[in-house]
């Protein structure tokens, strides 16, 4: 399916294509590392439904651990931490 949807998208040869994905990381190696992975092999409609299942999941307000876990969260403890630091030699 990925060498034909590149052939088709770019109008190369299966040659060039495949040269491309071979230079690629392989498929299972970018599953491991991907947080979110949709099977986009089924009709347009299931991958539709599927992209519309993972927004609403993704949506979800985080729970306290997932955001001081979160980018958000370690720039809000280290503001924090600054600020209370700052207040603290300020005052004496």
């Amino acid at each position: 399916t990925q060498l034909q949807r590149l052939m088709a998208r770019d109008g190369i040869s299966e040659e060039q294509a495949l040269n491309r994905i071979n230079a690629q990381m392989p498929l299972d190696e970018k599953r491991e590392k991907a947080d979110i992975v949709i099977d986009n092999s089924d009709s347009l409609e299931e991958t539709k439904e599927r992209v519309c299942n993972v927004l609403i999941q993704i949506r979800k307000p985080l729970t306290w651990r997932e955001f001081v876990l979160s980018r958000d969260g370690v720039v809000c403890f280290l503001s924090s931490l600054i600020l209370g630091v700052a207040a603290y030699r300020y005052s004496k």
